[in-house]
């Protein structure tokens, strides 16, 4: 049995509904069904998961604070003692959004906040503005008792005014956590080019694809987070365990990726490196291991 472990980190689709309307988002391409993880369903995945040790965020093509059995599967979680956080944008850092995560209690959180620019945020989430974030974004911190656990995940489109130094500037002197990352095409489902920063390539073997998973809300492993359709199917963990699916996993990287996604793909975490060793045991381990990932190819400095 290989000891590679493709459950290393895991988007977990609580649902993939969400009301926002950002411009980076691709939803009218969205054809999968669409609808809200069954408790039976969660409560099945997250213990295999955290018996894995896999790190895991709430995180898909919808917006997980709109789940209305949140608070439950929060408390499973914290029972299994998974390690869980969410990504959300940041304009779902209103009131009914932070008192949501506080019943949660997520070990981490990841806020999309892709510009410190009034403008280009009204632009990129209509009716939104910057100033009510960053307010909102406050509010979160000493919600929380401090910024550990909280990242601002800035994606930077081609509309993008502000240089990177200051960016990085800004958020350090709040005091948080701050990764840039280049505007990709979500597996060539965004096709505005006046928002696409990243290079498209063919991807053979994809380092992402080796150390990442993700789950829809039904249960559905698919290759890649940005399918929209179904279209790479790898297993349904309804009906399959997390260690028959890692299987699956591991059997499409002793070839070149077989999907159509691939062949144009400009994810830039997809140039991680592939593991030759097996999974990181220890939980210092496997912090520094994921550390060195996210360090690897996948934000901008």
């Amino acid at each position: 049995m290989d000891d590679r472990w493709p459950f290393f980190t895991v988007d977990l689709e609580l649902t993939n509904v969400c009301y926002q309307g950002c411009i980076f988002c691709p939803r009218e391409r969205l054809t999968r069904p669409q609808g809200f993880m069954p408790r039976e369903l969660f409560a099945k995945i997250a213990t295999q998961l955290a018996e894995n040790g896999s790190r895991v965020t709430f995180c898909g093509m919808g917006n997980p604070l709109l789940h209305p059995e949140l608070e439950t599967f929060g408390q499973l979680c914290m029972e299994l003692n998974l390690n869980f956080g969410l990504t959300i944008q940041a304009p779902a850092l209103n009131q009914a959004g932070l008192e949501k995560i506080a019943a949660l209690k997520p070990g981490f959180i990841e806020v999309s906040l892709p510009t410190i620019s009034p403008g280009l945020y009204a632009e990129l989430f209509p009716g939104q503005a910057l100033e009510t974030a960053l307010n909102n974004l406050d509010n979160l911190v000493v919600q929380r008792g401090g910024t550990r656990g909280i990242t601002v995940n800035a994606v930077v489109t081609a509309l993008e005014t502000e240089n990177s130094e200051k960016m990085h500037e800004f958020w350090l002197n709040r005091g948080i956590n701050f990764r840039l990352h280049a505007c990709h095409s979500r597996g060539g489902n965004l096709v505005d080019n006046n928002l696409i920063t990243a290079s498209a390539r063919e991807i053979k073997q994809c380092g992402l694809f080796a150390t990442h998973s993700f789950i829809t809300w039904n249960g559905q492993l698919l290759a890649c987070c940005h399918d929209l359709t179904g279209e790479t199917f790898i297993a349904d963990l309804t009906r399959s365990t997390i260690r028959e699916a890692a299987q699956a996993k591991l059997r499409f990287l002793e070839a070149p990726m077989p999907f159509k996604i691939c062949k144009s793909c400009d994810e830039p975490a997809a140039d991680r490196p592939i593991p030759l060793r097996p999974f990181p045991e220890s939980g210092k381990a496997r912090s520094r291991y994921l550390k060195s990932l996210c360090q690897t190819k996948n934000t901008i400095k």
